[in-house]
């Protein structure tokens, strides 16, 4: 991300951990509303949640003020990705496009379908 940085507060895999965005000027800023969409014609942002071969389950906090990346809990417990052999969790880089999140409890009028 050509401009942007990261910071990462508290030790991975442990409830705190979390990964804020910053602009080029070091201000911090949510994935979700200041970055934009496009990076160039034709050529989208994408915001990486869960890096290629890790398996801790990360995902953009909607709730948390500049929604930072934090790793997901279910029942107290954090979640992870299953390994699939000879693969060690995801084979791919997983995230967002910023700018496109919309509201589960929101039913699209033309789909029919709920938001992310």
């Amino acid at each position: 991300m050509s401009g942007f940085s990261s910071e990462e507060r508290a030790a991975p895999f442990t409830l705190e951990y979390r990964v804020f965005l910053k602009n080029e000027k070091g201000q911090y800023i949510s994935p979700f509303h200041d970055v934009p969409i496009y990076a160039d014609k034709d050529v989208f942002h994408m915001v990486v949640e869960v890096p290629r071969w890790s398996n801790a389950k990360m995902e953009i906090a909607t709730k948390d003020p500049l929604n930072p990346i934090k790793q997901d809990v279910k029942k107290g417990k954090l979640r992870y990705v299953a390994n699939l052999f000879p693969y060690k969790g995801y084979i791919w880089n997983y995230g967002a496009i910023p700018q496109t999140w919309e509201d589960p409890g929101h039913n699209d009028k033309h789909t029919g379908c709920c938001g992310d």
